[in-house]
C-alpha cells in the first residue's frame, strides 16, 4: 500500500512538473540533456576525440613527447576557438528565437538574423575540418600511415561487432580486385572517418 501511495506521489510531481521544464521552447534540448547528466560541452570536439585516440594509440603511431606537446597545444587552442564560436551560435540563435517572438520583428530582420546563425554553425564546423587537418599534419607520413591504418583496423571492428549484434552476414569482405563492398546503404564498408 506503501509503495502504490509513493509511485502515486512520485508520478503527480512528475507530470506536474512536466510544463514548468518544458514552458520555454528554447530550453527544452538544453534542460533535458542536463537532466540526464548530458551537456555539449563534456562531449569534446574533433580535435579533442582526435587529440584522445592519438594518446590511447602513441605507441602504436610512435609520437615523440615533443609531438604529444604540441599535439595537446594544438588541440588546446582549437577547443578554445571551437568554444567561443559554439557561445556566438548559441547567442545568435537566442537573439532569432526573440525575434521571432516578438511580433514587431520584421521579416528582413528574422531572415538575416537565420543567415548568419547558418554561417556561424557553419564556421564551427569549418574549425572542426581545420583542427582535424592540423593535427594530422603535425604527424610525419609514416605516423599518418600508422593511424590511417588503426582507423580502417578499429571501422573493421565496429562493422563486424554490429553485425554480429544484429545478425546480419559481414558484408565488410573485399571483391577480387581487394575493393571494398558495398553496404545497403550504398557507401563503402572500408571506409572510416575520425569526424
Amino acid at each position: 500500500m506503501k509503495t502504490r501511495l509513493m509511485l502515486g506521489v512520485i508520478l503527480g510531481s512528475v507530470l506536474i512538473a512536466s510544463p514548468i521544464v518544458w514552458a520555454d521552447p528554447g530550453s527544452r534540448c538544453s534542460s533535458s540533456r542536463a537532466m540526464f547528466g548530458h551537456s555539449s560541452h563534456g562531449q569534446g570536439s574533433v580535435a579533442t576525440h582526435l587529440l584522445r585516440h592519438l594518446m590511447k594509440n602513441k605507441q602504436e603511431i610512435g609520437l615523440t613527447d615533443e609531438q604529444i606537446a604540441k599535439l595537446r597545444a594544438m588541440a588546446l587552442d582549437s577547443d578554445k576557438a571551437r568554444i567561443r564560436a559554439e557561445a556566438d551560435m548559441k547567442v545568435s540563435a537566442r537573439e532569432l528565437r526573440s525575434l521571432m517572438w516578438d511580433d514587431k520583428s520584421e521579416l528582413p530582420a528574422i531572415e538575416a538574423k537565420i543567415k548568419e546563425k547558418a554561417s556561424l554553425k557553419a564556421n564551427v564546423r569549418i574549425l572542426d575540418v581545420r583542427a582535424k587537418r592540423e593535427l594530422i599534419a603535425a604527424l610525419t607520413p609514416e605516423q599518418q600511415s600508422k593511424l590511417k591504418a588503426l582507423w580502417r583496423e578499429h571501422g573493421s571492428e565496429r562493422r563486424h561487432a554490429m553485425r554480429a549484434e544484429y545478425g546480419e552476414p559481414d558484408a565488410g569482405a573485399r571483391d577480387s580486385e581487394g575493393q571494398a563492398a558495398l553496404s545497403d546503404s550504398g557507401s563503402e564498408t572500408g571506409e572510416f572517418s575520425a569526424s
